[in-house]
C-alpha cells in the first residue's frame, strides 16, 4: 500500500469510527496527502514509509498548537516539531493529527479532558486508560498505525494494556523529549503504541538515540535460558486476572525461562512516592504557574488543577528527603531482583467504565498504577503487550520489565508472552516486518557483527561466552570461497579458519553471524586463549565482519577439515552419535543435506533422495547444473539432451545390514558397475543420519520424512527381460523400469562415453531407464522427479491384479504390464486409492 492509499484509508476509516474525542486537531486530508505523496517518490523508501502516525498533544508539531488538552495553555501553534516528530517524518511516517490525553499527562484513565473522555475501542462506557489517550486508541482503532505517548507513571502502558495493544516504554532519556510538555521532567519518557512488536521495534529505532547513551554493557538479546522474576502476590488482581497473570508466566516458562517469585513490596513502596510523597512536586515545576494563574477556569480538569497545584506547596526538604528513600527502595528492590534478568508484572489491575472513574477519580486512577508507578522512577525499562481476553472480553497484558539499558532482552521476552488480540483495526492499517536487529542497535547502541565458525556456534560449548556478553544471534552465514578451516591441535579441539590467496584451495566455510556491543566484544576479545584471534572477514555476499581467526603456524600443526565445509558437520560426522537400525531407515524418504569428500567442497546442491522401504529401496540424484531437457518423449531426446542426462545417477536394490556394515546392493544402476560396493556406517547425530563410507573416504548427511510403517514393496519382472520396483511409503512412492538386458555400455566404458560413440538408437536405449519418484494425492500417482524428464507430472496410475500391475508408460496407452516376482510387503496399503 502507498503511503497515499493508506492515508487515504486511515482518514476514512476516521469517518467510519466517529469517535472525535480521539483527536484534538485532525490535520487536513489534503495536508496529509502532499506529506504522503513526498514519502511515495523517497527511493529507496524509509523505514516507515506507508504508515500513518498521531502525535500525543503534548507533544510539539509544526502548526499544531500544543495544548496538553488545556485549550489556553499554549501560547499558539508550534512553530517547529519537537525532535521525535522529526524523525517520525524523516522515516517515512505521514502524522494526521494530535491526540487527546489526560490534561498535562496527569492520570492513567483518559477521562480528565475538556475535549471529553477518550472511549475504549471495543466497549464504549469504558475507559481507554491514559493519559495516552487518543494514541492508544487511534492504533486500536487502525485509524493510524503508530501512535507517540508520553510516559512518567505508566502512561504508555496502561492504555496499551486496556486496548490490546504494544507499547514500549524505553529506558529514561534515550529518547529525546525536546518540545515535548514535562509532567515530571526527571522521569518522563516518550513512548511508542503499534499493533504488534515488530512495527512497535521499528518506530522506537527511528525515534531513539542521540539522547541518553546506552551502558556499554547494554544486552542486544534475551539469553537462551533467562531468570524471569514475578510478583509473590499480586495485590489488586481478581481471582481471574491472577489466572491469566500465571498463564503468561507459564508460557515464557515453556519457552526455557525460569520462573522466579520476589517480594514486590519495595517496588510498590517506591510507586507510591510518585503522588503521595514530595516528588509530585515536579508537576507544579511543569506546568504549576500556568495552573495557579488559571484556577477555577473551566478549561481546567479540576481533579489534574488539585494534583499540580498541592504539589507546589510540597517543602524543598520533603522532595529531597523522598529522593534519599527512593534510593533505597531501589536498592532493596534491585537487591530482590538480584541475578534475574527481568521481571513480570500484570500492566494494570482492571478496566473500570468511565462512570465508576467520575465517581472517584483519585482512587481509580491510583488503582490503575499499581504496577507502573516505580518504573521510571527506579530507571526501568518495560514492553507491555497483550496476553489474554478475560470472560468479560477485558483485554489484560502484562508488562516485561528490565534494567537500564536492557530494552533489547524486555523487547525479547515480551515476544515470549504476547497473545494476539481480538482486534478492532479497520481496513487498511499497516505493520511492518520484523527489523533486521533490535531497536538499541539502531539507536545509537555501538555495536559489531562477530563471525564465528567454531567452539562459539550456537548450541556449541563456549557459545555461552557470548550469552553472558549479551550478544544477538543473528543467523547461519557462508565465508567468501578464500578460506580453509583446520582441527586445531588444542585441548578442547578448536576450528581455525585462515584465509588464502586466490588459487590456494579456499572454500566458502560455514559460520554464524552474532551482534555483540562493542565493549563487550572488548571483553570478550580480553579473555580470548592463543592461538585464537580476532580479524576483518569477508563473508559471501561481500560483506566485511569482525571474525575468528588462527595463526598460520596453529593451522599447519592442525588436520584440515576444510572438505567438510563447517565445524559442527565435521563433529558430528567423526563422532560415533547412534548406531541406526533398519527400523530407523525403512519406510522413509530420505534426503540428502551434504556430501563430503575429500579434496572437493561440500556439496549441497545435488538434488538427492533415497526411498527406503524394508529392503528394497530406490535412489535418485540430479545435478545442481542440470540443464532443462526440452524433449517431450523417449524418441525427441537429442545426443545433446542425453549426455545431459548422464550427469544423473540412479540405482536400486536391496540394502543388507551385517555387523553394523550397511551396503546398498546396486542390482539396477544407471551407470556401470563400480568394482567396489557401495557400503557404509550409519549413525544418527544432532537428528541427522550420517553415512560414513567403507572403501571410499566419504561422508553424506541425510534427513528423512516421518516413518510410514505401511507400504508396498514390489519386485516386479517385465515380459521383455527387464527388472522392474514399485515402492510405496505413505503418500511417497518409487517406481523402477531397468533398461534392456542386451543394452549395456562396453566394458571399461563410462556411461558418457558410451552415448557419446554409439548411434542415436544406441544411445537413446542407453538411457531408457526410469527411475522415477513422486507423491500420491487423491488416488493420484504423479511422478515429481525422474531420470527421464518428460516423465515429470505424469500419472504413474498403477492398477492391480492377481500376481501382476499395470502401470502407464508416457503417452499413457498401451499399458505395461509386470509380473511380481516378489512382494516384500509386510502389510499392504488399500491399493485402489
Amino acid at each position: 500500500m502507498t503511503a497515499v492509499e493508506r492515508v487515504r484509508a486511515a482518514y476514512a476509516a476516521i469517518d467510519a469510527v466517529d469517535r472525535p474525542e480521539i483527536w484534538i486537531t485532525l490535520r487536513p486530508l489534503t495536508d496529509a496527502l502532499t506529506d504522503a505523496e513526498a514519502v511515495d517518490r523517497l527511493d529507496p523508501a524509509p523505514p516507515l514509509a506507508g504508515l500513518v502516525a498521531a502525535v500525543k498533544n503534548n507533544i510539539d508539531i509544526a502548526g499544531i498548537a500544543t495544548t496538553a488538552a488545556c485549550p489556553s495553555y499554549p501560547g499558539g501553534p508550534a512553530v517547529t516539531d519537537a525532535g521525535v516528530v522529526t524523525r517520525l517524518r524523516a522515516a517515512g511516517a505521514v502524522i494526521i493529527g494530535a491526540t487527546n490525553l489526560d490534561q498535562f499527562a496527569t492520570g492513567l484513565v483518559g477521562a480528565r479532558s475538556p475535549y471529553g473522555a477518550v472511549r475504549d475501542a471495543r466497549r464504549p462506557d469504558r475507559i481507554s486508560g491514559g493519559s495516552s489517550s487518543g494514541s492508544a486508541v487511534a492504533v486500536a482503532l487502525g485509524l493510524v498505525d503508530i501512535a507517540l505517548g508520553t510516559d512518567t507513571a505508566g502512561s504508555g502502558r496502561v492504555p496499551a494494556a486496556l486496548q490490546g495493544i504494544v507499547g514500549i516504554k524505553p529506558t529514561v532519556g534515550v529518547v529525546p523529549t525536546d518540545g515535548v510538555v514535562p509532567a515530571c521532567r526527571s522521569y518522563d519518557v516518550v513512548t511508542v503504541f503499534a499493533r504488534d512488536l515488530d512495527t512497535a521495534d521499528t518506530a522506537m529505532g527511528v525515534l531513539a538515540g542521540g539522547a541518553r547513551p546506552f551502558p556499554p554493557d547494554a544486552p542486544l538479546a534475551a539469553p537462551p535460558r533467562p531468570r524471569v522474576a514475578v510478583p509473590r502476590a499480586l495485590p489488586g488482581l481478581s481471582a481471574e486476572w491472577e489466572r491469566l497473570f500465571r498463564a503468561a508466566a507459564d508460557r515464557l516458562a515453556d519457552t526455557g525461562a525460569e520462573i522466579v517469585e520476589i517480594d514486590l513490596n519495595p517496588f510498590l513502596e517506591a510507586a507510591r512516592l510518585l503522588y503521595d510523597g514530595g516528588l509530585v512536586a515536579e508537576r507544579h515545576e511543569a506546568v504549576g504557574e500556568f495552573v495557579d494563574a488559571h484556577l477555577g477556569e473551566p478549561e481546567l480538569d479540576p481533579t489534574v488543577a488539585g494534583i499540580v497545584s498541592a504539589a507546589g506547596s510540597v517543602p524543598a526538604t520533603r522532595l529531597l528527603a523522598d529522593r534519599v528513600r527512593l534510593a533505597e527502595l531501589t536498592a532493596v528492590a534491585m537487591a530482590e531482583l538480584g541475578d534475574r534478568d527481568a521481571l513480570l508484572i500484570p500492566t494494570t489491575t482492571g478496566h473500570p467504565t468511565i462512570a465508576e472513574v467520575n465517581a472517584d477519580p483519585v482512587a481509580a486512577n491510583s488503582r490503575m498504577g499499581v504496577y507502573t508507578n516505580f518504573c521510571n522512577l527506579m530507571d526501568l525499562c518495560a514492553v507491555a503487550v497483550p496476553s489474554g481476553i478475560d470472560a468479560q472480553g477485558t483485554q489484560f497484558g502484562v508488562t516485561v520489565v528490565a534494567r537500564a539499558g536492557a530494552d533489547a532482552l524486555a523487547l525479547d521476552l515480551a515476544r515470549l508472552v504476547t497473545l494476539p488480540t481480538d482486534g478492532v483495526a479497520q481496513a487498511g492499517a499497516v505493520s511492518t516486518p520484523a527489523p533486521d536487529a533490535p531497536w538499541p542497535a539502531r539507536a545509537g547502541l555501538d555495536t559489531t557483527t562477530l563471525l564465528v565458525v567454531g567452539a562459539h556456534l550456537r548450541g556449541q560449548p563456549l557459545a555461552w561466552q557470548l550469552d553472558d556478553r549479551g550478544a544477538r544471534w543473528i543467523g547461519p552465514v557462508h565465508t567468501a570461497p578464500q578460506y580453509r578451516l583446520a582441527r586445531l591441535d588444542t585441548e578442547p579441539p578448536k576450528p581455525g579458519l585462515v584465509r588464502v590467496a586466490p588459487g590456494g584451495g579456499g572454500a566458502a566455510i560455514y559460520g554464524e553471524v552474532w551482534l555483540i556491543g562493542t565493549a563487550m566484544l572488548g571483553d570478550f576479545l580480553a579473555a580470548l586463549p592463543a592461538p585464537m584471534s580476532l580479524g576483518r572477514a569477508t563473508l559471501a555476499d561481500g560483506t566485511e565482519v569482525v571474525g575468528f581467526g588462527c595463526t598460520a603456524e596453529a593451522f599447519e600443526s592442525g588436520k584440515d577439515i576444510t572438505h567438510h565445509g563447517d565445524w559442527r558437520g565435521y563433529l558430528r560426522r567423526i563422532g560415533t552419535g547412534t548406531a541406526a537400525t533398519r527400523a530407523d531407515l525403512s519406510g522413509r524418504r530420505w534426503s540428502r543435506r551434504a556430501l563430503v569428500v575429500p579434496g572437493t567442497t561440500v556439496d549441497t546442491g545435488t538434488e538427492v533422495d533415497w526411498l527406503q522401504a524394508g529392503e528394497l529401496y530406490l535412489d535418485l540424484r540430479t545435478p545442481a547444473d542440470m540443464p532443462v531437457i526440452g524433449a517431450d518423449g523417449p524418441d525427441e531426446l537429442t545426443r545433446e539432451d542425453l549426455l545431459a542426462l548422464c550427469g544423473q545417477q540412479a540405482f536400486a536394490g536391496r540394502l543388507e545390514e551385517r555387523d553394523g556394515e550397511w551396503t546398498w546392493w546396486r542390482e539396477v544402476d544407471l551407470h556401470p558397475a563400480d568394482p567396489l560396493p557401495d557400503r557404509g556406517l550409519l549413525h544418527f547425530a544432532d537428528g541427522i543420519l550420517v553415512e560414513t563410507g567403507i572403501g571410499r573416504d566419504y561422508f553424506e548427511d541425510w534427513i528423512a520424512t516421518d516413518a510410514a510403517p505401511d507400504g508396498l514393496e514390489l519386485a516386479l519382472a517385465g515380459a521383455d527381460g527387464r527388472p522392474g520396483m514399485l515402492l510405496r511409503v505413505g503418500d511417497q512412492f518409487g517406481y523402477l523400469r531397468g533398461r534392456s538386458a542386451d543394452v549395456t555400455p562396453a566394458p571399461g566404458m563410462s556411461l558418457r562415453e558410451a552415448v557419446a560413440v554409439a548411434d542415436l538408437a544406441t544411445a537413446r536405449a542407453l538411457l531408457d531407464l526410469e527411475i522415477s519418484l513422486g507423491t500420491v494425492t487423491d488416488g493420484r500417482w504423479v511422478i515429481t522427479r525422474s531420470t527421464l524428464p518428460f516423465r515429470i507430472g505424469d500419472d504413474l496410475a498403477p492398477e492391480f491384479g492377481d500376481g501382476e500391475i499395470t502401470v502407464a508408460d508416457h503417452g499413457g496407452a498401451p499399458r505395461r504390464r509386470w509380473s511380481i516376482a516378489r512382494d516384500h510387503s509386510e502389510t499392504q496399503l488399500a491399493l485402489q486409492d
